[in-house]
Parts: C-alpha cells; sequence; structure tokens
C-alpha cells in the first residue's frame, strides 16, 4: 500500500470547493484545512506506485487546486494473506 502526504494550495474563498473536489477523489482523505491560507492536507491512498502518480496527477488538475506538492510518499507492507501479524518491528521499520 502506498500512502502520500500532499500539501494543496488554494485561493482562500475556494477552498469549500477545493474541499469537496478532493472528497469526491477515491483513495484521497483531507485530513487537515486552513481557511485563512487556503492549505489543505490530504493523504493519498493506492495499491501501486502507479496509481500514486496517478492520483497526485489528478488532483494537480482540479480546477481549484493552485498547487499540489508531494510532501511524503511511504510504502507500508500488508501481511501476506493467512499469515498472523507480528508486534515486532522488521530492521528498518522503526
Amino acid at each position: 500500500m502506498h500512502l502520500s502526504g500532499i500539501l494543496v494550495l488554494t485561493e482562500p474563498a475556494r477552498l469549500a470547493a477545493c474541499r469537496a473536489e478532493l472528497d469526491s477523489l477515491t483513495g484521497v482523505e483531507v485530513h487537515h484545512e486552513d481557511a485563512a491560507t487556503g492549505r489543505l492536507i490530504a493523504v493519498l491512498e493506492t495499491a501501486t506506485l502507479a496509481g500514486q502518480q496517478h492520483g497526485l496527477r489528478r488532483i494537480q488538475e482540479l480546477p481549484s487546486v493552485h498547487l499540489a506538492a508531494l510532501v511524503e510518499h511511504r510504502i507500508d507492507a500488508l501481511p501476506a494473506a493467512g499469515s498472523a501479524a507480528s508486534d515486532t518491528l522488521e530492521p528498518g521499520t522503526d
């Protein structure tokens, strides 16, 4: 699973419209918005890296978006089907 934190900038007067556009996209969840500056923080969740790239482009192309910038990208491996989840961290995952 690929997760990306994305900073989205819009005009403060268009914040509600931008939020609605983001909310309409599959795999996108808005976690913060600042009405004074027109900034939103969204998380994009997809199964593949290509999905991440496509998802970021979709956000960048929304009518109310002035800028959408990737801030963080993370790949979280899901346990294999039928395997037990472990409570211990694997090396390099902390």
